[in-house]
């Protein structure tokens, strides 16, 4: 399965989020994989961000990691920098229609 989501950095964020994902931590790393995430790329266009996600089951993943207290802390560090933040609700408000793919 191939999800993609769309979130929005505060203005002035910019470079805080970027220094984040050079280190991401590596219980995120491990839970956002527990949960079955294969693949995880974020690109940005000024402030916003564009996700793409494969795994087996985005439903079951994002619930998972929506319980777990790594990404729960995770979720707290990104919050202050985030404008539209991922949506762990599993309401998809967030997720992007697929318009084409190759």
């Amino acid at each position: 399965m191939q999800v993609g989501i769309h979130t929005r950095l505060k203005p002035g964020a910019e470079e805080r989020y970027v220094e984040y994902h050079r280190a991401v931590w590596p219980d995120v790393l491990d839970a956002i994989r527990r949960a079955g995430i294969t693949k995880y790329v974020i690109f940005r266009d000024g402030l916003d961000l564009f996700h793409f996600i494969e795994c087996d089951d985005y439903d079951s993943a994002i619930a998972e990691l929506a319980r777990d207290p790594v990404n729960v802390r995770w979720q707290d560090e990104m919050a202050p920098m985030m404008a539209i933040a991922h949506d762990y609700s599993g309401k998809s408000s967030d997720r992007l229609p697929m318009v084409f793919e190759l």
